[in-house]
């Protein structure tokens, strides 16, 4: 009997290692372009995935290496992902071993002939290639490791000018029980949105995340609001605040009077701050509005924007200075084109031409924290809009994906489950 239930249990693990006895290769392509994927090799080891195009900041599996099947003891096999010959290559090596294989890994440039270094550990490894930066890592799977390789190109914002002001907004997700790697994070974001003149940041909300977002952007933003908060006992305050490179001079809040079910947990709002540089007032409005898509939610945001409208006529700002509102609208652009229209109306807003290849700032396709949602979710619901009183001259906007790859960050990489939004504002 017990030499039946060893035999059974060695059928079983010899099975559930054939079961996993690949090793999958994947690519995320963290640049504003897209790449075409080729791939070569032993095609009895190698399979492509189907995909041979991988649009902007996007994720997938490209190619299967059989670790087991059709290798041969005391051979090498050699296989390589080509993005084309301004990328490096990935290049992998199989040696056939009595059991399977091994594996290791390199980047190689494909106008070389030459192949070395290669690594067969689960380190972060990096290199570079003219404006683009590379990662690359194995993972443990259970079965055989998985290797990821990444493509990175990080974006220049526009330089500084004593006739621009360069602005981003971000709800970081720093929410009690809900927001995900919330201490790996919190510490992160400050190396994504440093070279910016204003943040917005929305939903700062647990404490601890709160303490260490304020202590490394001080390290960049010797200015900050005070959070937008009700004052009273609900159970969030509005975690809503402003860093500013420049000087704040002036900041007010209000928490709205209206408010729908879960959303009346938190004082949603809006935080003023009035700051100034190189001699000139800008005026902010980093809000917050109420969630949700019901059409009572929706009478409620539309609620909310009149307190806003009521706030903003309450301020008093002089005519001839520039008026920029920005946050978490939670107003689905594409879903209810009409409440978006309503919006610009009712604030006399304009909104910047929106460049760069991405239109959503709510996208599971994009975003590895909203992975496995559903395609019919992607929205936009982050915006920077300005007041049409003359005072901007042009502007421009985009949707920014702030990523990681340290270690700790390695297969999460996105900073939030929402992108950012970032627009450069000028002025006459």
């Amino acid at each position: 009997m017990a030499r039946k239930i060893i035999i059974t249990f060695l059928i079983n693990l010899f099975l559930m290692s054939y079961s996993r006895a690949d090793s999958n290769i994947y690519v995320l392509n963290n640049t504003d372009e897209v790449i075409n994927v080729f791939s070569s090799g032993d095609s009895n080891i190698i399979s492509g995935d189907g995909i041979d195009v991988i649009e902007p900041y996007q994720y997938f599996k490209v190619s299967k290496l059989s670790r087991y099947s059709n290798i041969e003891s005391g051979k090498s096999y050699y296989f390589f992902i080509f993005l084309g010959y301004e990328h490096l290559t990935l290049a992998l090596k199989l040696d056939g071993n009595l059991l399977g294989s091994n594996m290791s890994f390199t980047l190689t440039d494909p106008e070389t002939t030459h192949v070395s270094g290669f690594k067969s550990d689960r380190n972060i490894y990096s290199s570079s290639k003219g404006e683009f930066q590379y990662y690359y890592k194995a993972s443990y799977t259970g079965g055989y490791d998985d290797v990821t390789f990444v493509v990175d190109r990080k974006k220049v914002i526009e330089p500084y000018s004593k006739n621009n002001i360069r602005v981003l907004t971000y709800n970081v997700w720093m929410l009690p029980y809900i927001g995900s790697n919330m201490n790996l994070r919190d510490d992160k974001i400050v190396n994504e949105t440093k070279e910016y003149d204003v943040v917005f940041m929305q939903e700062v909300f647990r404490r601890e995340n709160e303490n260490e977002i304020y202590a490394t952007m001080r390290e960049h933003f010797e200015y900050r609001s005070e959070k937008l908060d009700g004052g009273g006992s609900n159970t969030y305050d509005g975690g809503v605040v402003t860093f500013s490179k420049f000087p704040i001079i002036a900041q007010s809040q209000h928490v709205f009077d209206n408010c729908i079910g879960t959303d009346c947990a938190a004082d949603k709002g809006v935080l003023y701050t009035k700051i100034l540089k190189d001699g000139r007032n800008f005026h902010f409005l980093n809000l917050h509005l109420g969630s949700w898509n019901s059409q009572k939610h929706r009478d409620v945001r539309i609620l909310q924007i009149y307190e806003i409208k009521s706030f903003l006529e309450q301020l008093n700002i002089p005519d001839d200075e520039p008026i920029i509102l920005g946050g978490d609208f939670n107003i689905a652009k594409h879903k209810f084109p009409l409440d978006f229209s309503m919006l610009l109306d009712s604030l006399n807003l304009l909104e910047p031409t929106l460049s760069g290849p991405l239109e959503y700032s709510y996208d599971p396709v994009v975003n590895i924290n909203l992975a496995g949602g559903d395609v019919s979710e992607r929205e936009r619901l982050d915006y920077l809009l300005y007041v049409d009183n003359g005072a901007v001259a042009s502007s421009k906007a985009s949707i920014e994906v702030l990523r990681t790859f340290d270690t700790d960050m390695w297969g999460i990489w996105d900073l939030s489950d929402h992108l950012a939004v970032s627009g450069t504002f000028y002025v006459h």
